[in-house]
Parts: structure tokens; C-alpha cells; sequence
């Protein structure tokens, strides 16, 4: 069944929002730390688009590129106008972009690549879509924290409007986490019920850095996410600052 269909509509209020902004004033902060080559860049799984328009207020020329209309939808509604941005639908595993000088990829969507020889395809993508030193910023969930935090839990989240459930289970044979969103919102005096299941992956690190250096990036820091200090295996969700290296002399896989 797909996803982020209308689940889209509702996302922001669902407590979604509030990882955004912060990322937003942590992104500012690791930029002060790791130069930018240019002002052109890529939100990948860019959602409804909160960390792009933050961007491109800013000062970047932003394209947001995201595998849900319904969530493009959301992010075209929020857009200030005259805003140096565009949204475009495609498939992370195969997108094209105008090369920029910056590529983010946030609050955990890698996670939802489920299989290795698929990661890699989508880190050949983001390098192809980098100019040459353009930076990678992305996030993704820990194997400790689907094993420890999300086998058998459910959280609530609980607003006049809006009632939002997460039921998440981990498969251990797989590193492999479902969750099942269930949301109920209110509509006069009923509530229009809206259910999906989302699957994430857990990759070791290690094979994340190794991924990246395969496709052709340099890592220069591995992050507790939100932090400065460096990412260990009791982390929960981890941050990676690559650079693309230049074409001379590399051969990729």
C-alpha cells in the first residue's frame, strides 16, 4: 500500500513539524562548521517541504524532490511566493537534478530504502547530482534504537483535532522495524480515520560510511544527530557530513 498519501494532509500537525524546525537550526549550525561550495541545493524526501522553504529563506535556490504528490501538495500550499524553490515528484532510487552545492536528506528517510544494493543506488544518485566538493547531509535511524525503542511500542499523540498512534515492531532476523500510523481527525462531530504502514531498515554504520566512501564521498563527520559529538553504538539516530570527491582518479562502484 503506498504512503504519504493521507497521511499527507494531516503530517505537520501529527507532530511531524517539530523535527523539522529543529533540524532547521542545527543545519544552520553545521554549515558555520563545513563549507558550502554554492547556494544551489536538493531536499531529498523533502516532505512537506518545512526544511526546503527554511533554506531557501535563507538564501538558497532549493529544489525539493519527494516520491509523494500528496506531500509535494502540502509543501506547494506552504511556499511563500516569489520563494527560490521548486518541487518535484520522483523516485530517490533513480532522481535527476540539476547539479547543486548542497544535498540534504533528512528525518530518517533513508531508513525506508530497504535492501543495501538500493542505498547504494540512491548515494551514486546524490553523488551525480553533486558538484564537484558538494556537500551530503542526511540522517538515519540506528539498528540500537529500532531494537531497543521500537520493538513492541506505541506512542500517542494527543491534540483536539487530531489523534495520532504509532505501533511499531522489530524483526530482528531483517534489522527490519514496521509501524503502522494511525491517525483520527476530527471533522465536526466525526473522525475521518486515516491508517498506513511504514517499513524502516537498519544499517550498521560502518556500512553507511563504507557505502559512502564507495560512491565516491570523503566523510567528514559522523554526528549524534542534533549533537557535535560522535556517533557510537548506542546512538540513536546518527548524522552523516560527506563531501563529494572529485572525479580524477576514482574509480566507483
Amino acid at each position: 500500500m503506498p504512503i504519504y498519501q493521507d497521511y499527507a494532509h494531516v503530517y505537520d500537525r501529527s507532530g511531524q513539524l517539530r523535527f523539522s524546525m529543529r533540524m532547521l537550526r542545527y543545519l544552520d549550525e553545521l554549515l558555520e562548521r563545513f563549507a558550502v561550495p554554492g547556494t544551489r541545493m536538493i531536499d531529498l524526501a523533502c516532505g512537506t517541504g518545512t526544511v526546503a522553504i527554511g533554506m531557501a529563506l535563507h538564501g538558497f535556490t532549493v529544489e525539493g524532490i519527494d516520491g509523494s504528490a500528496e506531500m509535494l501538495a502540502e509543501a506547494a500550499l506552504k511556499t511563500p511566493a516569489g520563494t527560490a524553490i521548486c518541487w518535484s515528484q520522483q523516485d530517490m532510487r533513480t532522481f535527476s537534478a540539476q547539479p547543486a552545492h548542497l544535498l540534504t536528506c533528512l528525518y530518517d528517510s533513508l531508513n525506508y530504502i530497504l535492501t543495501n544494493d538500493e542505498l547504494l543506488a540512491v548515494f551514486r544518485r546524490v553523488r551525480a547530482a553533486l558538484e564537484p566538493h558538494g556537500l551530503f547531509i542526511f540522517d538515519m535511524n540506528t539498528p540500537w534504537v529500532l531494537a531497543n525503542h521500537w520493538d513492541d511500542a506505541t506512542l500517542v499523540l494527543d491534540t483536539p483535532d487530531l489523534t495520532t498512534i504509532l505501533q511499531s515492531v522489530y524483526d530482528p532476523h531483517q534489522q527490519r522495524a514496521g509501524v503502522t500510523v494511525t491517525c483520527f481527525e476530527r471533522q465536526g462531530e466525526l473522525y475521518r480515520k486515516i491508517q498506513e504502514n511504514h517499513q524502516e531498515q537498519a544499517y550498521p554504520l560502518e556500512q553507511i560510511s563504507d557505502n559512502l566512501v564507495r560512491c565516491g564521498f570523503q566523510i567528514e563527520a559522523l554526528y549524534e544527530c542534533f549533537t557535535f559529538d560522535p556517533a557510537d553504538d548506542s546512538t540513536q539516530r546518527a548524522l552523516w557530513v560527506a563531501r563529494r570527491r572529485p572525479v580524477d582518479g576514482l574509480h566507483l562502484l
